[in-house]
């Protein structure tokens, strides 16, 4: 199955260059024109990356990625992030949403696909880690129900 990404920009030449680009590396591309789009198409998909531009309108890309990792599936998603003039602050922010990068736009292709190969063997290398148990919450959960059993 095609790893899908979530490509979100309301510049449709930019949309329409990396639906290109990315199509003909073999990924399944999703296109959301907006903030809240994106958020109405993660109701329905949990895609394998966003691609989030920061400078749009409803809702800045900030407020998206906020609104997107409180939502169920959607906390561990790698995020990469495009801003016309990347700051110190934006530097700042990426690390409390979970952003694996930061690129400048114009958007470099090259650049734009390595990031896309460490944010997507990064997930890869973690998604097992999380999906094993918690021994100390299995052991919490026997001794509870031992407890209930005696009482």
């Amino acid at each position: 199955m095609a790893t899908t990404i979530l490509l979100v920009d309301d510049n449709r030449f930019i949309v329409e260059g990396l639906k290109a680009i990315l199509g003909k590396k073999g990924y399944h591309i999703l296109v959301s024109g907006n903030g809240l789009e994106a958020l109405d198409t993660l109701e329905r998909v949990i895609p394998d990356l966003i691609l989030l531009d920061i400078s749009m309108e409803p809702i800045d890309g900030w407020e998206t990625l906020k609104r997107a990792r409180s939502r169920p599936g959607c906390a561990h998603i790698p995020v990469i992030i495009f801003s016309a003039k990347k700051t110190l602050s934006e530097e700042s922010r990426k690390a409390g949403l979970g952003v694996c990068e930061i690129l400048s736009k114009p958007i470099n292709t090259g650049l734009l696909m390595a990031a896309i190969d460490r944010a997507l063997r990064k997930d890869m290398l973690l998604t097992p880690l999380e999906l094993k148990p918690n021994i100390s919450d299995f052991h919490i959960n026997i001794g509870f129900e031992k407890h209930l059993s005696e009482e």
